[in-house]
């Protein structure tokens, strides 16, 4: 079954510059570096997960996962991975349902830090605009290179937030064929008119599924970060020159909000905390 999120994969047309910029708005170094050929891949880890950013060299694979197509035009989110407490059982489960998944690959982590590390994944492809590209690993390879979090930085996910003009099929694909728990299901208003928000969880970490039946296909609409001190993460932000907007109370009772208005990769981000 899959038991917990991975990673985000995103790419930049600048990955020095984006590399620098997620350094200071995570505020710690937990990161590492490895190559495919002669791409270059930066792995930044929280408690709960990591973004792998990885340079854009106008290539239509995104780096070593040669099964997988670039989702976003332009640079940015481009897929989630998952990991799987058993990778050949929920192969073969996802390849009864019809799934439109690649077959099984070895690859080498050749990260700086350590040794080169063996891993096996897949991928889930897109197949209409709906769909989001999705990998399954059979392990996360940086569950040992957690570091400690001071309470200004920004310690893991919170939620990645997903916009589509089909929510029931990310339903039917999540519940029904992946076994994501679908935490809740509600018909939201902030003001102007109905949403459909659908919340999915998943190893500490909130799929997020917003309805846009406007919109002609799913995409990324941002992430949300942790920090166990809103107000001293804030102030740390505003001195490594990121725009912010006030702390005030979030959507969720209990929980206060802050907007990053100049994020890395200009993705719409939030920091979030708990209400002393």
């Amino acid at each position: 079954m899959l038991t917990h999120f991975k990673s985000i994969l995103i790419t930049s047309g600048n990955i020095e510059e984006s590399h620098e910029q997620f350094h200071k708005l995570f505020g710690h170094d937990t990161s590492d570096i490895g190559n495919d050929s002669d791409l270059k891949i930066y792995s930044h880890n929280l408690k709960n997960g990591s973004i792998e950013l990885c340079e854009n060299k106008n290539q239509e694979d995104i780096f070593y996962y040669s099964q997988l197509k670039k989702h976003n035009l332009d640079n940015g989110i481009q897929a989630l991975s998952i990991v799987s407490d058993d990778i050949f059982e929920d192969h073969r489960k996802f390849k009864e349902m019809n799934l439109n998944i690649s077959d099984i690959e070895e690859i080498d982590f050749n990260f700086r830090n350590k040794k080169n590390i063996k891993s096996r994944f897949f991928s889930l492809k897109k197949t209409n605009p709906s769909d989001l590209n999705l990998l399954v690993f059979d392990q996360d390879t940086a569950l040992n290179d957690k570091g400690n979090y001071e309470d200004d930085t920004i310690s893991k996910f919170n939620q990645i937030i997903i916009y589509t003009p089909d929510i029931e099929h990310l339903r039917d694909l999540f519940t029904e064929k992946l076994g994501i728990r679908l935490a809740l299901d509600k018909v939201f208003n902030f003001g102007e008119k109905d949403i459909r928000m659908m919340f999915f969880r998943i190893g500490g970490v909130t799929l997020e599924v917003i309805e846009n039946p406007d919109s002609e296909s799913l995409s990324y609409g941002g992430i949300g970060w942790h920090s166990e001190n809103i107000s001293k993460c804030h102030k740390r932000l505003i001195d490594s020159n990121f725009e912010l907007s006030e702390i005030r109370k979030g959507r969720k009772p209990g929980t206060i909000v802050a907007t990053i208005r100049n994020a890395p990769l200009k993705m719409p981000t939030i920091i979030i905390g708990l209400d002393d």
